[in-house]
């Protein structure tokens, strides 16, 4: 199968860039061809100061980096690349991600099998249009994948009628005796969590 992801990718900071990176390599590790459209400006730097890259983890080999917050021409061109996959994913960590995603999915149209994988539904501080915008997305994508209950039943009532899957995180209570066993038993469980995720993914599509 042809995946498309669409998110924040390695070299970016952060759990959501990881995520995204990791769970690239196990759906092509589960025989499948992936692409990641990732950005080089996700955010006005004002707003998120501070470098916002890092060398942490392994690189995925088919990673784009040409989206910027400030160029819809980019936008339009990644929706064009995207047009020849089996499945695309939208990562969502922000609802300032929405109106790229809300123009490529337009440009995907109906025949393309669209995921929008939530990390938060709406953010805990939310401002004014966040949920508007989440609304949009939810309502046009053909599916959304979460990981807890509540975030299902908040994806629900802002989608209506579209497909909310539940994918569980694995959760485990870990003891430790020093920082490095701890970061090894966060990186393991990481590991079987984004197994689990591919495992839901691929049912979605299906």
């Amino acid at each position: 199968m042809k995946i498309g992801i669409v998110g924040p990718a390695h070299p970016y900071k952060g759990g959501g860039a990881r995520h995204t990176t990791e769970l690239a390599h196990r759906l092509a590790a589960g025989g499948h061809d992936v692409r990641i459209e990732s950005w080089r400006a996700q955010y006005p730097a004002r707003l998120y100061p501070g470098q916002q890259t890092a060398d942490e983890g392994a690189k995925f080999t088919h990673t784009r980096r040409r989206l910027a917050w400030y160029r819809p021409d980019g936008w339009l061109a990644a929706g064009r690349r995207l047009r020849g996959a089996d499945l695309v994913v939208f990562v969502l960590l922000t609802p300032i991600q929405v109106p790229p995603y809300l123009l490529m999915l337009a440009i995907l149209g109906r025949r393309t099998r669209t995921v929008v994988l939530c990390h938060n539904v709406l953010p805990h501080e939310r401002r004014p249009g966040d949920r508007t915008l989440v609304r949009a997305l939810l309502r046009r994508a053909g599916a959304a994948l979460v990981h807890s209950a509540d975030e299902q039943a908040a994806a629900s009532h802002e989608a209506f009628a579209r497909r909310i899957n539940l994918a569980k995180l694995i959760q485990a209570h870990v003891w430790w005796r020093t920082q490095a066993d701890r970061a090894a038993a966060d990186w393991a469980l990481t590991k079987a969590a984004q197994a689990q995720l591919a495992a839901n993914l691929a049912a979605v599509a299906g």
